[in-house]
């Protein structure tokens, strides 16, 4: 058992928390965040000491960490805060739910959480501080560089590579032998066919609202 403490008093920390809580290899015994956002001193019973001088209290020796915070200014919040306590010390951990299909060749770097129902093909890479979220379909030899953040029912087909920083947003879909560059926004139910250029945001059509109500569709 590995006793951590996760970065984060928001939304992203209490899922995290949660899963966290029903693994036996996780221990959470504290949550940290910078001293100005801290407005309670306690979260789920545990305690919220600052980040500023978290190691004092739970040195980089005896404890790892989580970074739980979400996609905020293109995951480089998170990615600032991965550096910073990377330079404090810590490990940061990476968890794979266990109903997760994953192969023998699976890599995967730091402070990774992968949730329920996906499935990794072979030769599948991930870098550090990727966060996938649930029911999505990466296939082989696809490699997802450091701080990205993937929705979920996202497909992947193989030989892909997503470049630092990119968003894919639900049911987003990547043609194989695609590249994603560098800190590019793939919309909810965007296909990509060609590979994209640095920052680039794309977006599907929007559903069409039809000029009827529904007590007239009769069949529904």
């Amino acid at each position: 058992m590995r006793d951590i403490i996760i970065f984060g008093i928001g939304g992203f920390a209490e899922i995290v928390y949660t899963y966290f809580k029903h693994d036996s290899s996780f221990n959470v015994v504290a949550f940290t965040a910078n001293e100005s956002a801290i407005k309670e001193n306690s979260l789920f019973g545990l305690p919220v000491i600052p980040f500023e001088n978290i190691e004092t209290t739970y040195p980089p020796t005896k404890f790892q960490m989580f970074i739980a915070v979400g996609y905020s200014n293109m995951n480089k919040k998170r990615a600032r805060i991965f550096d910073e306590a990377k330079s404090k010390g810590y490990e940061l951990v990476s968890y794979v739910h266990p109903s997760t299909i994953i192969n023998d060749s699976f890599q995967m770097g730091e402070n990774c959480f992968i949730f329920e129902n996906n499935v990794l093909q072979p030769f599948v890479t991930l870098g550090n501080d990727v966060i996938i979220w649930t029911g999505n379909v990466i296939s082989h030899h696809t490699t997802i560089k450091d701080h990205c953040f993937i929705i979920s029912h996202v497909a992947i087909a193989g030989n892909v590579i997503i470049e630092p920083f990119c968003f894919l947003g639900m049911n987003a879909t990547i043609r194989n032998r695609v590249t994603i560059a560098r800190e590019c926004v793939i919309g909810a139910g965007a296909v990509i066919l060609e590979d994209t250029k640095e920052k680039e945001v794309y977006v599907s059509h929007s559903t069409k609202k039809l000029d009827i109500t529904s007590d007239i569709l009769k069949s529904l």
